[in-house]
This record gives C-alpha cells, structure tokens and sequence, in this order.
C-alpha cells in the first residue's frame, strides 16, 4: 500500500490582512501629494525635498533621503511607478502586514537612496519610488520561493526568473531611468524577505497543510484475492 502526499493550502493561499488596498491607496496618495508640492516650487519646501550627494553628503539634509521616495519627476513618471507599486504594496501588505510594505520599504528606501547617492555624481537628483518598488519585488519574490515548497526548486526558481527577466529588465536604455536604483533595491529586497523568512520561518510554515492518502496496491490486493478463494476452495473441499 502507497502513501500519496497531496499539497492542500500555505501561507499564501488566504490573505492574512485586510488592509492591502487602503495601504496600496495610502501610499499612491502620499506619492501624489508629494509630488505637486515638488512641481510647483511656489511652495517654500518644494526644493526641500529631493536628494543628491551636494545636499545629503555635503549640507547634511538627511531626511532627503527619505522624501525623495515619495516625489517624482513629471506625471509620466509618476504614472509609470504607481502601477507596480499600487500591486506590490498591495500584496506586500495582504499577506505580512503595513509594518512590512510601508514602514520597512520606505526605511530600506533611505539605505538604497543613500548608496545610489554615494556613487552618482554632485549634481545628479535623485527622485522615484523606483528603488522601494524593486525592493518589494525582491521581499515577494523570495518569500514566494521559500514558502511554495509543493513545487520543487527548480519550478519555483524558473517561474522567479521568468517574472524578473519580463517584468524587471528593461527592453530599452533610459538615460533618465537609475538602474542602479532598482536592483540595489533588489538585491536588498533578497537580503531582508530572507532575513523576515528565518525569523518567521516557524509561524509561515504552521499555514501550510497536506493530505495524506493511502492508494492500494493492485498486486497486493489480486493475491489476496487469491488466497481468500484458496482457502475457501480448501475449506469447501473438506466439507
């Protein structure tokens, strides 16, 4: 007799909040604000508010590092952006949490504006939730590697790479576009969605659930069968 294992449900099958769109919303809201005061530099902080290494590095206004994540540069931009970052706060927050896809993105946000920064020259600005968008990419994407062990690893890493290889890599150079940005971002999206798993490891494993199922063996069954009627035969003889 076989045992058939057979893959029920996991962590992320149901949603565990129920906050993701009014999340997705918050934040798409906050990078429209930002940004209008950011365009119309009629507003005493409008130039405030944007990041370079001469204004963070050199005048020490850090907190550029973080407002910079919420303005963008036109409404092209900003409409390029607010797609994949609607979605991805969206099921960021669905399954682990606001804690998880606001408040820690847009912390990491000032590690990745920070580095970016460091390497690009004094009078380069730096706007865009580019760099917390990738980073969430790389927190699903490694949480979707580690949780859906019913597939095995060689799946699980097929289908992570075709969605960076269609969705992440550009088809064309933009000289506007930090590429830099992105995929520090995601790297550190890795590096944390790695961290948040071993730390969580215990409690995401709890949701997951199979079911057991024994299958007969036919051989073992026919003879059986025939030893059932042997003996009857047997039986039937002596009477």
């Amino acid at each position: 007799m076989e045992v058939e294992k057979r893959f029920i449900r996991n962590y992320l099958s149901k949603t565990k909040y129920q906050t993701g769109k009014l999340s997705a919303f918050f934040i798409l809201t906050l990078c429209l604000i930002a940004s209008l005061f950011y365009w119309d530099q009629s507003f005493a902080f409008s130039h405030l508010l944007s990041a370079s290494k001469t204004n963070v590095f050199e005048q020490n206004e850090f907190w550029r590092l973080f407002t910079t994540s919420f303005i963008h540069g036109d409404i092209e931009h900003l409409l390029a952006n607010s797609l994949m970052l609607f979605i991805l706060t969206y099921f960021v927050t669905a399954f682990f949490g606001a804690g998880i896809s606001i408040l820690l993105s847009f912390i990491m946000g000032i590690g990745i504006n920070y580095i970016v920064i460091s390497q690009y020259a004094q009078d380069t600005t730096l706007v865009g939730a580019s760099g917390v968008i990738f980073y969430l990419w790389g927190f699903w994407l490694i949480q979707y590697v580690f949780i859906n062990t019913h597939m095995s690893l060689f799946s699980r890493l097929v289908r992570v790479g075709g969605i960076f290889l269609i969705l992440l890599v550009p088809t064309s150079y933009d000289p506007a576009t930090s590429y830099l940005a992105h995929y520090i971002g995601f790297a550190i999206g890795l590096v944390i969605g790695s961290i948040y798993f071993a730390i969580k490891r215990n409690y995401i494993r709890s949701f997951e659930f199979w079911e057991y199922r024994y299958i007969p063996n036919l051989e073992e069954q026919d003879r059986e069968v025939d030893e059932l009627l042997a003996n009857y035969s047997a039986d039937s003889s002596r009477l």
